[in-house]
């Protein structure tokens, strides 16, 4: 990622994952309850989406999604419980849900404008025309191929001129 790229990383929140975490307390008279927590805590810490301005990483367990911003066709906040919600990422060929976010409008809505900057960018990235070589491509090959013919005594000033001259 180059230094000018703004990135943020967002994780879910606890509420996310209430009812594993529920029963979890409900169960750890019987020990199944600890294992569940345990699970639950660690499928939490194993999730994380960061965005940058020309993609979004999810990172769910060990598996890691990238999906650049152009490619993204609709973001819709989804349900909310507990205060939290997720987000759903819509491309042409997949649909990814980020879950356990607060305030999930407001993160849609930005994802949103961050998709309208990177079309613009790309729009105004195409249109922009390619600078055009001082020189034909070859030529400063040429250039130095006389120049050594020049050095070695193999060509006279004039007509090193002259051939320089034809190149330019």
């Amino acid at each position: 990622m180059s230094n000018n790229q703004k990135s943020i990383t967002l994780t879910p929140s606890w509420k996310a994952f209430f009812w594993q975490y529920f029963f979890g307390v409900i169960l750890i008279p019987a020990l199944v309850g600890i294992y569940l927590i345990w699970k639950t805590r660690k499928a939490q810490n194993g999730i994380s989406y960061t965005i940058t301005d020309r993609k979004i990483t999810v990172v769910d367990g060990h598996i890691s999604q990238n999906i650049d911003l152009a490619d993204i066709r609709k973001v819709v906040a989804g349900e909310k419980r507990f205060g939290v919600g997720s987000v759903i990422l819509k491309t042409s060929g997949r649909e990814v849900e980020l879950i356990g976010l607060k305030n999930p409008e407001a993160i849609s809505q930005s994802i949103e404008k961050a998709v309208e900057a990177e079309l613009k960018r790309l729009a105004a990235e195409k249109e922009a025309k390619p600078r055009e070589p001082e020189y034909e491509p070859g030529s400063m090959d040429r250039l130095e191929y006389l120049t050594g013919l020049w050095q070695q005594g193999l060509m006279t000033d004039e007509d090193f001129k002259a051939e320089k001259e034809k190149l330019q």
